[in-house]
């Protein structure tokens, strides 16, 4: 049987409950200082994952890096290099064939290089497949919503990333015009200059989020901030789908603007009976496009470095997706704020989508 193994990590204080119940009520400062000491670890054993094209069947392990996304970003880069290359080495123990990197494993350093070096087995970080279901995603939820891209404003934050780089470059090829966000202008001109090769269109390049997605229909949000994208700073009507961990949206958006849709990318139905032995907040059967590209590689056969380093290529999206097809994965419809999106949620903000058309045709 194909095996394979995915690093987590908890999101924020809340998540970590899920990996330390003894964790609830007690002071960061000292749960952040107890993680520091802990070593990595396995945490389940995956079955059940089945390919509806060929009927096989692999099993897996989730196994943990126990730091919370800003001991990731702050703390000893070695330090932090060594707790992931721990967890692959786990990994290996198991018999693990591929290891998927989740969360913040797969953004710190040089997004895997290092750690694949390190490793006697492949790595990829699921940014692949991530694109390919936050596009996907991102362009059904418009159609559902009446917003046609042919005629949209759109806006990709955190532009400059590797997520946000290759969105913005098949976005770009849907929607009538795209503005680029990033905090580093320098880089965002280099993938602004690409996508002008790309499509004979150069997109607007800003550094400031709010007054760069007022007016946008469509927005992909990509980046490691967190809590971003502020309620004031949306357009009646408009379709956000956030890519990112932690989420760019901020929390009030779900109860303070109901009539725009907050769609998280990434979002899919693993095909067979899938059992992960662990609570990660969805449904049974669900899970993360960046743990599902693990998933499918391992059920392909395909042990080898994908998705690491930052330039990811269109080309890889689009290989990953097929083979997502292939195997039986699919989007698994809609979810907002970590609940399911409800048809009278769409109509609502599609409702909101007409009187704007309206409007503007009126003003024309």
């Amino acid at each position: 049987m194909k095996k394979f193994a995915f690093l987590i990590h908890p999101l924020d204080l809340r998540d970590l409950v899920r990996f330390e119940p003894r964790t609830a009520g007690k002071r960061q400062a000292l749960v952040e200082k107890i993680l520091e000491w802990m070593p990595s670890y396995q945490v389940s054993h995956i079955t059940g994952i089945r390919s509806s094209a060929t009927g096989e069947e692999i099993e897996g392990w989730f196994v943990a890096v126990p730091l919370l996304p800003n001991q990731f970003m702050t703390m000893d880069r070695k330090y932090v290099m060594g707790k992931i290359i721990e967890g692959g080495k786990i990994a290996e123990k198991l018999g693990a064939q591929i290891l998927g990197l989740g969360g913040f494993t797969s953004v710190v350093g040089d997004a895997g290089y290092t750690i694949a070096k390190n490793l006697g087995i492949p790595v990829t970080s699921g940014n692949s497949y991530t694109i390919a279901t936050a596009m996907q995603g991102a362009l059904e939820a418009a159609r559902q919503l009446g917003i046609d891209p042919l005629t949209a404003k759109a806006a990709v934050i955190g532009a400059s990333g590797s997520i946000g780089r290759v969105c913005a470059r098949m976005l770009a090829r849907e929607v009538k015009s795209l503005t680029l966000v990033a905090r580093n202008l320098n880089r965002l001109k280099l993938v602004g200059e690409s996508i002008g090769k790309l499509t004979g269109r150069r997109p607007e390049l800003s550094t400031a989020v709010s007054y760069s997605i007022k007016d946008a229909d469509i927005i992909i949000s990509a980046t490691s901030s967190g809590e971003i994208i502020k309620a004031q700073d949306l357009k009646p009507g408009a379709l956000i789908c956030d890519v990112a961990l932690p989420h760019d949206v901020c929390r009030d958006v779900a109860t303070t603007r109901p009539d725009v849709l907050v769609i998280e990318g990434g979002i899919v139905q693993v095909p067979g009976e899938p059992n992960f032995n662990y609570d990660f907040g969805y449904p049974p059967k669900i899970s993360m496009a960046c743990m599902a590209e693990t998933f499918i590689l391992t059920l392909e056969g395909k042990f080898e470095n994908f998705s690491i380093g930052r330039g990811i290529k269109i080309e890889q999206v689009e290989e990953i997706a097929s083979l997502a097809r292939k195997h039986g994965f699919s989007l698994a419809g809609f979810r907002s704020f970590d609940q399911p999106v409800k048809a009278e949620q769409i109509e609502y903000v599609r409702n909101h989508v007409r009187k704007s058309l309206c409007q503007t045709a009126i003003f024309k």
